[in-house]
């Protein structure tokens, strides 16, 4: 005996067995007849008023029924007619016949039926009311059958019955799929496949179980439909019980490469059909369109500010995923709007970032782990974007909103942060400031856009940053396991390379806050590979004499060494700064030569001028070593020139690497450091730091400056420094363990 799947009749049709059913016929052969011709009934209804007019105008012209009253019971069928199809016309959700065409057939046939019952359907020369008969029969049904009305009527049986044989071959396959409880509800076609939605019966297992382990279930239905994998994915709605089946029966990629409607000259023959998502002029509140949705031909958006404020966008993707393709559809964007400014950070290279800078408010990029001159910078923008925060904040009381408000003359600042890991690892204070930003931000128009190569706590600038992303636009990764990190583990994110199959250019965007995938798809590129950045420039060219002066940042690096800054500026210390001040100001022994000897010996880079190796050698010569910055400003160039020119002769061995980190120092391999002063017993003397009575000193001679308070205390030192009996403090040494133990006893 074979036993049924469900102990008890399934409330949702759709079964196969359905339909095995015998069907227990209890109507007459004329119930039957009238059912089948309402089911059509614009073109079944017509065949028996066809039928029946020539009988109908003999017998009345057999009875001799006068031809005034038939005429006047056709003007009142035409008269019904035409309200009957009006009223249904206003409630029908479906096209049907105008109230007049129903109400001119009506009156057609009530006239030729009021003609025969005069002269009979035989009558006039040549039966010519019969041959009239005959004509208008034929034509109007063939007009009729060619009517809108009829053809999307006829459209709906024909959708009707192939949705219910649909929904027969589903619960066919869908028990060796594991699915046998789902019914389907829905099935929406896209641009590269279609979309099943399935609802679950009553007892059945729970959706959202099904969809966490629903790899193996999106495997056996690509078997079954022999497509490749990755092709079939599986999820949840907002509804209980549903289940969406997403097939793409095509490859994400058969478009192609996805061209930027504003890269000139246009690559292709055809226009862009995207060219109406990018205006001229834009607003921060605009989504910025950052690529297209191969299913749907929408496009894939991120929000920078919204009713609630600005938003913090974390972009993740590995080496060559097109992360900085992403960026440079942002740039292109926040460039173009009105009431927005862009700033940008990148604490390793600097190529997209100049491409943009003639359009953006602050640029600060470039090598941070190497050049202090560009950490200064960082910092220096981190810090002006914290201040400008608290300013900002500050006003939202005076204005009555929650939320700033930007506008062309104050605008909303998008500060765009690439490579944030190095950021990060090589600007003391960076992270805390990150921190700062992305928990503050949102109240005072800052956006946040904050890029790296992993998602991990580290490497997006530590767990604050990463709790308060608004958006999260993930790319490839190196590892499927990728995407937790960007979750922080509560949700795993599909691995995309599945979708796009390792193919760059491919971005998911995450909604932390709803826990799911909102968009998926290709980005825009801007320019035919690899002359992106070629493209972008004809765009900020075309810019340059239509934008409005933006406001500048003060980036201030070279003051921020030679003065002390401000008491208010927040992440500085005033007495380091003070201390490098006091410090440029003491005389340097000069540089030691290097003997002609030795420098014969050296088989120096032949990148290196002759003029320049010298003086990096004299540099290297002394007992501290030297740094990027002293050797750029030795030989005239800049500091990564110089950084270059010192990690030169680190691989060819004639210098090495004294210490690393903030200030990379170098001295020639085999040089010895500075030595102890016997007679002293102390030491070596670090070169980087002065002693509080050395600065006592450059303060009382006028050669440092300090406030009223540090000055009062510097003054305090240099007095009992220079007492004639001024107290010593000597260090007493630590008694031996023998003696220690007899005092004790």
């Amino acid at each position: 005996m074979i036993q049924t799947r469900y102990p008890r009749p399934c409330p949702l049709p759709g079964h196969p067995q359905d339909e095995d059913e015998p069907a227990l016929v209890t109507e007459s052969a004329w119930s039957r007849l009238g059912a089948w011709h309402l089911q059509a009934p614009a073109e079944r209804l017509p065949l028996p008023v066809i039928a029946t007019a020539w009988p109908a105008g003999w017998v009345l012209h057999a009875a001799h029924v006068p031809g005034h009253v038939v005429t006047y019971a056709a003007v009142a069928a035409a008269v019904a007619c035409w309200l009957t199809w009006h009223r249904y016309a206003r409630s029908s959700p479906h096209q049907r016949l105008l109230p007049t065409e129903a109400a001119l057939v009506a009156a057609a046939i009530g006239g030729w039926v009021a003609a025969a019952a005069t002269w009979g359907p035989l009558g006039w020369p040549a039966h010519l009311l019969t041959w009239i008969y005959l004509a208008g029969s034929i034509g109007g049904y063939a007009w009729l059958r060619r009517h809108e009305a009829v053809r999307a009527a006829r459209r709906r049986r024909e959708d009707a019955a192939d949705w219910t044989a649909r929904k027969a071959d589903w619960h066919r396959v869908a028990h060796l799929i594991g699915l046998g409880d789902f019914h389907l509800q829905k099935v929406t076609p896209t641009l590269l496949g279609e979309e099943l939605l399935l609802t679950s019966a009553p007892g059945s297992d729970l959706a959202s179980r099904v969809a966490r382990n629903g790899d193996a279930i999106a495997e056996k239905y690509a078997h079954l439909e022999g497509l490749p994998y990755g092709r079939v994915d599986i999820s949840t709605t907002e509804f209980p019980g549903q289940l969406i089946i997403g097939i793409r029966r095509l490859d994400p990629s058969v478009k192609g490469i996805v061209y930027h409607p504003l890269t000139t000259p246009w690559p292709s023959p055809e226009p862009s059909p995207y060219v109406d998502w990018f205006p001229a002029e834009a607003t921060i509140r605009d989504p910025v369109p950052v690529g297209i949705i191969p299913e749907t031909g929408e496009p894939m958006t991120v929000t920078l500010f919204d009713e609630i404020g600005a938003r913090a966008i974390g972009v993740h993707g590995a080496t060559g995923s097109g992360k900085s393709t992403l960026l440079n559809d942002v740039r292109e964007r926040v460039t173009a709007m009105t009431d927005a400014a862009l700033v940008q950070l990148n604490g390793a290279h600097m190529g997209d970032e100049l491409t943009w800078e003639p359009l953006a408010a602050a640029t600060a990029c470039g090598p941070a782990a190497s050049d202090e001159e560009v950490r200064d910078k960082i910092l220096a923008v981190l810090e002006w974007a914290q201040q400008l925060v608290t300013e900002r904040s500050a006003t939202l009381a005076q204005t009555g909103h929650s939320v700033f408000q930007p506008t062309p003359d104050d605008p909303a600042y998008v500060l765009m942060a690439d490579e944030v890991d190095e950021v990060v690892a090589s600007v003391p204070g960076a992270g805390a400031i990150l921190e700062f930003l992305a928990s503050k931000q949102r109240k005072s128009a800052v956006c946040l856009i904050l890029a790296t190569q992993r998602a991990t706590q580290k490497q997006t600038g530590g767990g604050m940053v990463r709790a308060n992303l608004s958006q999260v636009v993930i790319g490839n990764t190196n590892r499927a396991t990728e995407s937790r990190h960007a979750t922080g583990a509560e949700a795993e994110i599909p691995d995309i390379s599945e979708y796009s199959r390792g193919r760059k250019g491919y971005f998911q965007i995450w909604d932390p806050q709803a826990k799911e995938i909102t968009a998926r798809g290709r980005t825009f590129l801007l320019g035919v590979p690899p002359d992106e950045l070629a493209y972008c420039k004809r765009i900020v060219d075309a810019r340059k004499g239509t934008r409005r002066v933006l406001p500048t940042v003060e980036l201030a690096a070279h003051d921020r060494q030679e003065r002390a800054p401000e008491p208010a500026a927040p992440g500085v210390s005033e007495m380091r700064a003070r201390l490098a001040a006091a410090r440029a100001l003491s005389e340097k022994t000069p540089p030691a030569a290097v003997s002609p000897a030795r420098l014969a010996a050296m088989r120096l880079p032949a990148d290196i001028p002759a003029a320049d190796a010298q003086a990096l050698l004299a540099l290297l010569g002394e007992p501290e070593g030297t740094s990027a910055g002293p050797a750029g400003a030795a030989i005239g160039k800049s500091k990564a020139t110089a950084w270059r020119y010192l990690n030169m002769l680190r691989e060819h061995g004639i210098a090495e690497l004294v210490t690393a980190g903030r200030s990379s120092r170098y001295r020639l391999a085999g040089q010895p450091g500075p030595q102890s002063d016997p007679e002293a017993g102390q030491g070596p003397r670090s070169p980087e730091y002065l002693t509080i009575q050395a600065l006592a000193e450059a303060v009382h001679a006028g050669l440092a400056d300090a406030d009223e308070a540090t000055r009062e205390v510097l003054e305090k030192v240099w007095e009992i420094e220079h007492r004639p009996a001024r107290p010593h403090l000597t260090v007493v040494p630590p008694l031996p363990d023998e003696t220690r133990e007899g005092d004790a006893q």
